[in-house]
């Protein structure tokens, strides 16, 4: 398999054993597959940690790994915003995602992970648990920041929100 990114002409690229999915293009065929991992990763270390941990104490060479970015904008301050200002805004969602896409897509060919990276959108709890219904995942792999309660009391936790509406195991990887 390879990495199917689109570039800014619209072209395919490839990288490895990995492909690239938005939420509305086909499922690949994974029926060769024993099981379906869905990993939620963003750019920050405490994701790379979950991906690393993965790796090296859960990862089988008969899983696919579908992983999954979320897309953390507010569709009420796009559409308010001006046509610059949208414009900047999903310039930036589109390079953190280009980012995402291939130092994730490098980590998965460089340690024989076969998969695909898929965007979600909406707020990323809800859409991790939707990603996991839609590609039959029999596992969820996310990190954590680490928040104390009282931070996590107001500003929420996509751990928690996974954790407690998920209808299968969830990994939440700590890094200590």
């Amino acid at each position: 398999m390879s990495l199917k990114a689109p570039n800014a002409s619209g072209e395919r690229l490839s990288l490895g054993n990995v492909s690239l999915s938005s939420c509305s293009e086909g499922r690949t065929d994974m029926s060769g597959f024993r099981a379906i991992v869905l990993l939620a990763v963003d750019d920050t270390e405490p994701s790379e940690y979950a991906f690393n941990w993965y790796r090296d104490y859960v990862h089988k060479p008969d899983f696919f790994v579908v992983l999954l970015h979320c897309t953390d904008h507010d569709d009420q301050e796009i559409g308010e915003a001006s046509p610059a200002r949208t414009a900047k805004i999903i310039k930036d969602i589109s390079d953190r995602m280009r980012t995402i896409e291939e130092k994730f897509g490098q980590l998965m060919q460089m340690n024989g992970i076969t998969g695909r990276i898929r965007k979600g959108k909406g707020k990323p709890g809800e859409a991790i648990i939707k990603a996991a219904n839609d590609e039959g995942a029999c596992m969820i792999v996310c990190g954590t920041r680490g928040l104390g309660k009282i931070k996590r009391a107001f500003l929420g936790s996509v751990s928690d929100y996974v954790a407690h509406h998920s209808s299968v195991p969830v990994i939440i990887c700590r890094r200590q």
